[in-house]
């Protein structure tokens, strides 16, 4: 007979499971705290190391990082100043206009109809006030924009409209010039252009960057019809390839990932600094305090600064391995759990801004070549067979096309030649270029600088 002070193996074991389960929460207690302990040292590590690279992290050290020399001119002030003297065109009467409205350049070879060129006569003169200040702001070696980015994302760039205005009217300006056959104020017109989009090359945020290659890409692209209308001395031919080089050695992509680096730290460490139009629809900070609560935040910020780290480190790559090195990136982003929501909203499409930055200074490269061959026809009175006939009276070495690493690519056409890039596509079209207005997927072209005469 069982001792009544004995206990049965099921009291003994509902005695004991309350004291299991304890011990596994605080196991699981312990277990949490640990791994977040283990997160915030991990990232507190990623962000010392960014800074012992010289890098800023925060968004005020951001604003203090983009900087120029002391008690120097400052290209920025000038071309704000221009824009109080710049006169805007109401819609009706600008859509009319090539490059700024909807109006279209004629062909290549063709000169411009008089209704257009009255056009651009008057737009021209009626800024004539903003022109001269953008000509004096372009030879103004450093630029500082007097933007706040200790703002983070409520950063505004009110610079940016301008400078687009001020390379169109520029362009616009370049064209007229050489429709009317004067050759040197034609050239002030595109190194005024590179001018004022190398006063962007220090900014360290992602769109001006985007900015500053449209803006070559513009200057590049009135090079090219200035060229078509108008034969340039063997100075005038040097000085715009040696302008040309000078905007292609700058690059403010590497800023420009440094500068979304800290604007993406500060969306995942403070919620407050964040523009809420940027995430419209999503209860952004109360998943902001879910995530922190279950420790995603720290795991998602950990991720995101590897990732930005990666684009800063692929801009010390060689030209051509840029696009693979971004694929890479974007590989590993879209392999990350979708449990990893911030960081998937956060991400911007960098791809693109890559893909632009390569294609304008594929484009650059282009125009450079093709102007030292124009060089070598004055000369010798006839076309290059290939490149390397350029090599070393007029070109150091045939450039490399920023896409696969090989040579630029060069074809004589019935009358002139191509100079051509194969694109992100990375397939040779035969120097095809681009139809104007059309954007269809399915098109393949390459980058082009057609000279026809």
């Amino acid at each position: 007979m069982m001792d009544e002070n004995e206990t049965t193996p099921g009291k003994r074991l509902r005695l004991i499971i309350p004291y299991v389960l304890i011990i596994l929460l605080l196991i699981c207690v312990g277990a949490f705290v640990l791994y977040r302990l283990n997160s915030k040292s991990k990232l507190q590590a990623r962000i010392d190391a960014i800074r012992t690279a010289g890098y800023p992290v925060t968004c005020a050290e951001l604003n203090d990082w983009y900087k120029i020399p002391e008690n120097v001119e400052n290209a920025a002030y000038t071309i704000i100043d221009a824009f109080s003297y710049y006169k805007l065109w109401d819609k009706d009467k600008s859509e009319s206009l090539p490059v700024v409205g909807r109006g279209e350049l004629p062909a290549r070879t063709e000169p411009l109809d008089e209704e257009m060129k009255a056009l651009i006569t008057q737009y021209v003169a009626d800024n004539n006030d903003a022109l001269k200040l953008l000509h004096a702001a372009a030879a103004i070696e450093h630029s500082r924009y007097p933007i706040d980015l200790s703002a983070g994302f409520a950063t505004l760039l009110p610079n940016l409209s301008d400078i687009r205005t001020a390379a169109r009217l520029l362009k616009l300006e370049g064209i007229l010039y050489a429709e009317n056959g004067d050759d040197e104020l034609a050239i002030r017109s595109v190194v005024s252009i590179f001018g004022i989009a190398n006063s962007l090359a220090k900014e360290p945020v992602l769109v001006s960057q985007v900015c500053r290659s449209s803006c070559t890409i513009l200057a590049a692209t009135t090079i090219e019809y200035c060229i078509n209308c108008i034969e340039f001395s063997d100075e005038q031919l040097i000085q715009l390839i040696d302008c040309i080089h000078n905007s292609e050695r700058i690059s403010g992509m590497s800023r420009a990932f440094v500068g979304e680096r800290c604007l993406g730290l500060s969306f995942f460490r403070a919620p407050e600094s964040v523009n809420m139009n940027i995430i419209r629809g999503i209860p952004y900070r109360r998943i902001h305090k879910v995530y922190n609560a279950v420790g995603l935040l720290d795991s998602d910020t950990i991720i995101y600064l590897d990732i930005m780290s990666e684009y800063v480190n692929s801009t010390k790559l060689p030209l051509h391995q840029w696009q693979e090195a971004v694929k890479a990136i974007n590989a590993r982003l879209q392999s990350t759990s979708r449990v990893h929501v911030l960081l998937h909203i956060m991400m911007p499409a960098l791809s693109r801004v890559v893909a632009l930055d390569l294609g304008a200074i594929a484009l650059l490269r282009t125009a450079r070549v093709a102007l030292a061959i124009e060089f070598y026809r004055f000369a010798t009175g006839e076309l290059p067979d290939t490149l390397l006939d350029l090599v070393p009276a007029y070109l150091d070495s045939v450039p490399k096309d920023p896409f696969d690493g090989n040579e630029l690519r060069y074809k004589r056409l019935e009358s002139g030649f191509v100079v051509y890039s194969i694109g992100e596509d990375l397939s040779d079209d035969g120097g095809k270029e681009r139809p104007t207005g059309k954007k269809k997927k399915d098109d393949s072209w390459d980058v082009t600088f057609i000279v026809e005469r």
